[in-house]
């Protein structure tokens, strides 16, 4: 019986430890917001910016760790990340000075990039050059789905029964037992032959500082920032504009059909894209996040909130999983870190800013308005995306005058 490919069991430990660091970072933010608020010691704004600055921090961070990856075992950024994760984790709850809340938030941010989405999916695009990228990408991505389903929940159920501070040092101890014990075993670079390599990724050596001047990356890039500025600002209120309108059991089904559309999606578009081509893909679930968020600002029944939240987690994971696939085609396997890390470090602005800019525009005019402006929001990324093309101009980029930065 053949063994089974290394790389196959990189995808099942990245599987749990992006449910470990979405979980307990991205999707349990709402959580921590409201336990740090309640006891009147922050504000809710002081705990806003604080998360601000988890992903500022983090996104400035995955460009120093996409620089490490090629220089140190991957295993040792991914539990030293671990380990500044689970500290500052713990210690949120001893949190009693505003520069405390933001330092902390701003190393937990910083430790969960180093085993995060740069590290993660330069393992999958480096394990996996040729035709089973996708696929082994949607399946260990995942995890950024399920962590919000599995931990948030217990999070929740955790704070009614105990103190933060006790809960967060659990979390923290939680957060490093299980990511660090999962990189020692599986994570680490292929020696060389990757499953599926190609010509094009053996060719494809791009410096940095070409890549980020092409018109290509340019322009998908400003298209992800507008898709996630749509896309998070659509997740963060959802429950709060499907429960004024029609109760908390609607709106708790509206967040739980999201997320099982998100994961049912990123299953299914994996498969697909062996099958048609990326840039064909992507701008299909473009329309299609439109469609869900402009869905959502005109539905009226239960069921129309609930098809609308379908059809907008059903374009969720696969943009999210489509864009260091799309990266990785157009750019090859070794410079891709430090591309996708730039490009991610830009597109948190949308992350960062989405919630926000939704907030304000629900407080001027109303949540149909706010989700109709992000609807148009992600049709202009769709722009982006269809102006960006499918690859870059040339290939030929690792010679030339311009310097790897």
């Amino acid at each position: 019986m053949p063994a089974i490919y290394h790389g196959w069991w990189v995808v099942a430990g990245l599987f749990l430890i992006l449910t470990v660091s979405s979980g307990f970072g991205f999707y349990n933010h709402s959580v921590y917001l409201n336990a740090l608020s309640a006891d009147g010691a922050f504000s809710v704004a002081n705990v806003s910016v604080a998360i601000s600055f988890y992903f500022l921090a983090g996104g400035i961070a995955g460009i120093g760790v996409a620089r490490l990856i090629d220089r140190v075992e991957v295993r040792r950024i991914m539990i030293v990340g671990a380990a500044i994760a689970g500290i500052a984790l713990a210690l949120l709850g001893q949190a009693r000075e505003l520069w405390q809340l933001h330092g902390l938030f701003m190393l937990f941010g910083i430790g969960n990039t180093g085993v995060s989405i740069v590290i993660a999916t330069t393992l999958v695009t480096r394990w996996f050059p040729g035709r089973n990228r996708s696929i082994a990408l949607s399946l260990a991505s995942t995890g950024l789905s399920f962590g919000g389903v599995v931990f948030t929940p217990m999070t929740a159920l955790l704070l009614e029964r105990m103190a933060f501070e006790w809960v967060a040092l659990g979390l923290g101890a939680a957060f490093f037992l299980l990511t660090a014990p999962v990189a020692l075993l599986v994570a680490r670079l292929p020696d060389s032959g990757a499953e599926g390599t190609t010509a094009t990724d053996e060719a494809g050596r791009w410096r940095l500082g070409a890549a980020l001047g092409t018109r290509f990356f340019v322009l998908l890039t400003l298209a992800y920032i507008l898709c996630f500025l749509a896309q998070v600002g659509g997740i963060a209120h959802l429950y709060n504009y499907a429960e004024a309108g029609h109760g908390y059991a609607i709106a708790a089904q509206a967040v739980q059909v999201l997320a099982i559309m998100s994961v049912m999606g990123r299953f299914l578009g994996g498969w697909l894209v062996t099958r048609i081509s990326i840039r064909a893909f992507a701008l299909a679930c473009s329309v299609l996040q439109a469609a869900g968020l402009a869905g959502l600002a005109l539905a009226h029944a239960p069921w129309e909130v609930l098809l609308a939240a379908a059809a907008f987690g059903a374009s969720v994971g696969n943009l999210l999983m489509l864009q260091p696939l799309w990266l990785a085609e157009a750019f090859g396997v070794k410079s891709y870190p430090r591309i996708f890390s730039v490009a991610n470090a830009c597109a948190l602005v949308g992350v960062a800013s989405g919630p926000l800019l939704l907030g304000q525009a629900y407080a001027v005019v109303g949540y149909s308005v706010a989700y109709l402006a992000a609807a148009v929001t992600a049709l202009a990324a769709f722009g982006c995306m269809a102006a960006a093309g499918h690859k870059p101009a040339s290939q030929a980029a690792s010679a030339g005058s311009h310097p790897e930065i």
